[in-house]
């Protein structure tokens, strides 16, 4: 069975093909016809986009623990080059389905009057405009390189399309010279052509290219030229050196730069490639293990279907859910008055991000704000929360700014980010040594008669607008002394590492999130061994920490009922007999990415609710900073709870994870519709 550890280990599903199983309810969303016809076309493009990243880190992890035999460092015991054998296994099967689907959706556009056309099939007119088009934009891009065993290969970058050329002559048996043209990032990959009435005609980038290929080599005699599309995915480790005398920003510039030529760990490649081509890509580049070679279609990167055009076709797209403003903070001339008189939760993307820039924007003219304290992990490209704290820095406020410079694939944006920061006047501490700063924060001083009021955002998502829009997400606004406290402690450790504080409201990693959280399900066991009410709700992206898992089992065999909300990757095996039988594990996939991070207990009648930044993962619990804030308002609890509610409701679009990790969705009662849980929660907010 695909992902299950040896005999003595039955008690984990495999993180990784657990992971896989979550990419293959991406790719259920694109086959659902009940999803609209130009989100499915996009939803193959997320599938393609998880699965370059899976490659890049995960894959790339494996490969570097089977080289060096580090096998046995993992805690659930799974052989790392088996497991690359089963990840390749898996992802083949899938490409196969995602190549199928991306072919029904093709056909199914057609029937909407939206056609794919490569470069046969195009009339008199679409030639000329093609040729133009070209000629105008896309032949100033085009480098062209001529491979020879003489030559040195060139180094291919990650996720990038790459046209492998194939030269020769109809007479001749064997290719007679190969060439390769890299896509520029800079043009876009679908060129939509002159609308006829109301049809609409799309190519792919490469076909354009592949029209005029006999152009561009014009200078040679070749009769036969032919593209082949391939793409190289490279390792993402960061190698961040020890050298004291560097500060971090240039070791992680440095370190930036190395990425760029991290060791291959993949090829996609067209599965028509002639094979004397294809051997000659692999020789050159010293691919040879074959679980990291992938045949595929002739289209690669199609996680640029995420930018699918919709051709002005609302009715192919999800019906349009403006963030709604919070009854709380709508039309508040002072949005921290408002939080004075009660705790406000948001709900991304449900809610309007716009509530924490107006208050940043709130906080950096208000004369009795002294200091703005955040802790950024990711932001937007056109940040209007840094603008905020720069203009808040020119006015004159202290702004502290913990930005964490190894939050992956967004480096880069982050030093600039620093830099911006700095030149404006703040004070920008770059992380934590030997901790990723992971944590959700913001701490505003406000000077207000004699004393000084906290105004604390503890969130499970970054303070990013355009996600904002698309996660869903939570984040708690409040003015609770005893919460502003223990965050002002948290900025004290930033600032001074090696001072240690105590926390009696928050939750802390690395310091007491394991044990504060298996102390809370002892208790939930305790009560069930009493015959009193004990459950436990937890909502994640990923649940894999193999401590945590042994933990809820034990409240399982205690007669605990646990309910679990998993997204992404889930090592729990649940309902097994003797070991998980009361613990049940849905997964919601839909138009949102479901990223908040929710845990209640029982607490013997009196539930007790929380709000995290971090996942149950050893790196979440035991090698970042996350904080996880208690909800204390009782109808905020209800809120939360009603919310959870929905997600758990037999009625509810979601599936089922098992061990067989099949994917089936939850069955619905007889003569019921499965009802839309991110619909419904949008419905829920807008009522209130």
């Amino acid at each position: 069975m695909i992902g299950m550890p040896k005999k003595s280990h039955k008690q984990f599903i495999n993180r990784e093909i657990s992971w896989l199983a979550f990419n293959e309810r991406v790719l259920q969303e694109a086959q659902d016809k009940s999803v609209p016809l130009i989100e499915r076309m996009r939803f193959l493009g997320i599938f393609s986009n998880n699965l370059d990243e899976f490659f890049k880190v995960r894959v790339a992890t494996l490969r570097r623990a089977a080289k060096f035999g580090r096998g046995s460092l993992d805690p659930m015991d799974f052989d790392p080059a088996e497991t690359l054998a089963q990840i390749h296994q898996r992802v083949v099967k899938q490409q196969l389905v995602f190549e199928k689907t991306f072919k029904a959706l093709s056909q199914e556009l057609a029937r909407h009057d939206i056609h794919f056309v490569d470069e046969t099939k195009l009339d008199a007119e679409q030639k000329t405009f093609v040729e133009n088009y070209f000629e105008q934009n896309v032949r100033p891009y085009l480098v062209p390189l001529m491979l020879s065993s003489k030559v040195p290969f060139p180094d291919l970058k990650d996720n990038v399309i790459y046209l492998a050329i194939a030269l020769g002559h109809k007479n001749e048996k064997s290719v007679s010279n190969h060439a390769l043209i890299e896509l520029s990032q800079i043009l876009p990959r679908f060129i939509e052509l002159p609308k006829r009435g109301n049809q609409h005609k799309v190519m792919f980038l490469d076909d354009v290219i592949r029209y005029r290929l006999r152009k561009v080599f014009g200078i040679f005699a070749f009769d036969q030229v032919h593209a082949y599309t391939i793409k190289i995915t490279r390792d993402a480790e960061l190698d961040v050196d020890d050298d004291l005398s560097k500060g971090l920003v240039e070791k992680m510039s440095r370190s930036l730069s190395q990425r760029k030529r991290g060791r291959y760990v993949r090829l996609n490649y067209d599965k028509d490639m002639p094979p004397s081509l294809l051997s000659f890509i692999l020789q050159k580049t010293r691919i040879r293990d074959t679980e990291n070679i992938i045949p595929g279609g002739r289209y690669h990167n199609k996680k640029d279907l995420m930018r699918f055009p919709d051709f002005g076709r609302k009715d192919l797209r999800y019906e349009p859910m403006e963030p709604l403003s919070h009854p709380d903070l709508k039309n508040k001339p002072v949005v921290m008055d408002a939080i004075a008189k009660r705790d406000v939760l948001l709900h991304y993307p449900y809610h309007s991000f716009t509530h924490i820039i107006d208050l940043l924007r709130e906080a950096a003219i208000d004369p009795r704000v002294r200091t703005i304290r955040i802790s950024i992990y990711r932001v937007a490209k056109n940040s209007q929360i840094v603008n905020a704290l720069v203009n808040a820095a020119k006015n004159g406020k202290r702004v502290i700014a913990v930005v964490e410079l190894q939050a992956r694939f967004d480096e880069e944006d982050n030093i600039h980010w620093t830099q911006q920061l700095q030149e404006a006047g703040a004070r920008v501490i770059p992380g934590v040594p030997g901790l990723k700063v992971h944590s959700k924060l913001i701490l505003i001083s406000r000077k207000e008669g004699t004393r000084t009021v906290r105004y604390s955002h503890i969130g499970s998502g970054n303070f990013h607008e355009k996600t904002a829009r698309v996660y869903s997400d939570v984040s708690l606004l409040t003015a609770n002394r005893d919460i502003g406290r223990e965050v002002r402690k948290i900025f004290e450790f930033f600032e001074s590492n090696y001072q240690r504080n105590v926390f009696r409201h928050l939750i802390v990693s690395p310091f007491s999130t394991r044990r504060k959280f298996t102390d809370l399900i002892h208790e939930e066991i305790k009560n069930a061994k009493k015959n009193r009410p004990a459950w436990i709700t937890i909502k994640l992206n990923n649940l894999v920490d193999a401590g945590m898992i042994r933990k809820l089992y034990e409240a399982s065999q205690a007669g605990v009922k646990v309910n679990l909300i998993i997204r992404g990757t889930c090592s729990l095996v649940p309902g097994e007999k003797g070991l998980s039988e009361n613990i049940r594990v849905v997964s919601v996939v839909g138009r949102f990415l479901e990223h908040a991070r929710i845990i209640s207990f029982c607490n013997n009648g009196k539930p007790l609710f929380y709000i995290s930044s971090g996942d149950w993962m050893l790196r979440n619990l035991d090698l970042r900073i996350e904080v996880t804030a208690p909800v204390n308002d009782e109808r905020l609890k209800h809120e939360l709870q009603d919310y959870l509610d929905m997600q758990l409701s037999p009625y509810a679009k979601v599936r089922v994870v098992d061990r067989d990790l099949k994917n089936a969705y939850l069955p619905v009662p007889k003569g019921k519709q499965p009802v839309d849980c991110q619909v419904a929660a949008y419905a829920y907010f807008k009522g209130k």
